[in-house]
């Protein structure tokens, strides 16, 4: 590997992929706090640090959508940390700060005390001292109580698929250029021989599954994901144990589903664990019955003992809603266990009460009790659709805007967002302080949502603009990247068409967004 253009082993002469995770949000870290009994952090006045921030989109989108908050965002690249500040200035985010340099940089600086500390996709893709860095950094500057959040690959779900990092590094020597360039040459490499059928891919149809996979993925990605000079995945236990060094409990996963074991292991896999007579027996146990590849786990600085009412009423003031149409609800929803099942009319009721608004979790469990249902396995129901991905996490309650007919953009920071995703054609999320969070858009919707706000009258009209929208921005609109009749490209502009009228438009107006 080409030592110009490395710090401490890391890519850096590769932009990362400019990628949005919603799990970075306080407002979703405050969620995983309450769920698993520890106290939420106050939003109405917090700082905020995220260490490895790429080109900062998630930090950004998270500054936009928490005004009051303070953010800080950090990375070795020179170039990620300008496109971060050129992002912000345009989209006129100005409560967060960038900072050049290494991890050992920021001790010497001048930060406040930190109530979240979040780095993802960086922990399993930098050396020892790196690593014992951010601990440092963790350790000096976050605060009691506060909520730390780490990502890296993990085992034993990567155990498989690891020696594909090996053949990948050595694939990419054969070639010249950028990473990005070398990871390229790689991946084309690697998909003959996973045609060729050898036979670990024989013997090992996920690690062929995953050749296939990367596919999908930019150069950039596979560059940082695997050309590092360190690469190294990780049990949960010993990364537990390396936080538990500075002071930091483990508390929960921002991975919602896995706060709920008996969504991801069997009763049989979880009565072994249970027999297990250690807890950090039990936890790296859990860790086979779920076999995952990648974490997200989140740590409490400091944890005194837990006060069961205290955490009963964090967990009851937890505001949760939906951003996609009510309607979407529905009886069975799949979870990593398999699928669960809910009563029509208790669907049919949370259609109702969400399409009002975001509310507490106690507020909902009240609404949606009497007629002698069980207040508990309410609020348990709609802790397993939060987990699931059907209700999501809100910043604040709020009552949402019936759609109007001839809407437009809430602000001019959403207009700029829009139109950002169309000029340069690639998903952005939105910020959006009802969420505490983003709001993802794709192109090619954007594309349909701003020709609507431009006063398009009906949805055979939208689809009329849109196709002339495609032609002239050069969107994709089959999302394959191939060239279609015209029939068919008018079918799928009149599926976008609809879509963005009796879905994205509607949601967008119960989220603010759009007024």
């Amino acid at each position: 590997m080409n030592e110009r253009h490395q710090s401490s082993g890391y890519v850096t002469d590769s932009g990362y992929a400019d990628t949005f995770f919603r799990e970075l949000s306080p407002v979703w870290l405050n969620y995983v706090a309450r769920v698993n009994g520890v106290p939420p952090r106050n939003l109405d006045e917090f700082a905020y640090l995220e260490l490895g921030c790429g080109f900062g989109s998630s930090a950004i989108v998270n500054a936009g959508a928490l005004p009051h908050g303070e953010f800080h965002a950090c990375d070795i690249n020179p170039a990620h940390i300008e496109g971060g500040r050129r992002q912000a200035s345009a989209l006129g985010v100005e409560n967060i700060r960038f900072h050049q340099g290494s991890f050992d940089s920021l001790l010497a600086r001048d930060l406040p005390r930190f109530d979240f500390i979040a780095l993802h996709g960086v922990y399993s893709w930098v050396g020892e001292d790196a690593r014992l860095a951010i601990r440092r950094v963790i350790e000096r500057t976050s605060k009691p109580g506060g909520l730390v959040y780490v990502s890296y690959n993990s085992l034993p779900g990567w155990s498989i698929e690891a020696p594909l990092r090996k053949l990948f590094v050595e694939l990419s020597a054969s070639s010249t250029g950028a990473s990005a360039e070398r990871a390229e040459h790689a991946r084309g490499a690697m998909e003959r021989l996973r045609v060729a059928q050898l036979r670990y891919f024989k013997t090992n149809p996920a690690a062929a599954a995953a050749v296939e996979s990367y596919a999908r993925r930019s150069g950039n990605y596979l560059a940082h994901e695997f050309l590092n000079q360190t690469w190294e995945p990780f049990y949960a236990i010993d990364v537990a144990d390396e936080m538990g060094g500075v002071g930091l409990s483990y508390l929960g996963s921002a991975t919602l589903v896995d706060n709920h074991p008996a969504l991801v292991m069997d009763a049989a896999a979880a009565e072994a664990v249970a027999a297990l007579p250690t807890e950090r027996q039990r936890r790296l146990a859990a860790d086979f019955a779920v076999n995952q590849r990648f974490r997200r786990d989140v740590f409490v600085r400091g944890r005194g003992a837990r006060d069961e009412s205290d955490a009963a009423r964090h967990l009851q003031s937890a505001i949760i809603g939906i951003v996609a149409s009510p309607d979407r609800i529905s009886t069975k929803v799949r979870v990593p266990r398999g699928e669960i099942t809910f009563q029509a009319d208790f669907v049919d009721e949370l259609q109702s009460l969400v399409r009002g608004g975001s509310m507490a979790l106690g507020d909902m469990v009240a609404a949606l009790g009497g007629r002698g249902r069980n207040e508990r396995e309410i609020a348990r129901n709609l802790l397993f659709l939060v987990a699931a991905g059907t209700l999501t996490p809100f910043a604040n309650a709020r009552r949402f805007e019936a759609p109007r007919a001839h809407p437009r953009a809430a602000n001019e920071r959403v207009e700029r967002v829009l139109n950002d995703v169309v000029r340069h054609r690639v998903s952005r999320a939105i910020p959006c302080e009802a969420l505490g969070n983003g709001v993802e858009i794709r192109p090619i919707d954007a594309l349909a949502v701003t020709e609507w706000l431009d006063g398009t009258p009906d949805v055979e009209t939208l689809r009329t603009r849109l196709l002339a929208a495609v032609r002239r921005t050069g969107i994709d609109l089959v999302h394959n990247g191939t060239e279609s009749e015209s029939a068919a490209e008018a079918d799928q502009a009149m599926v976008v068409a609809r879509n963005a009228v009796e879905q994205l438009v509607p949601s967008f107006m119960r989220l603010g967004l759009i007024v």
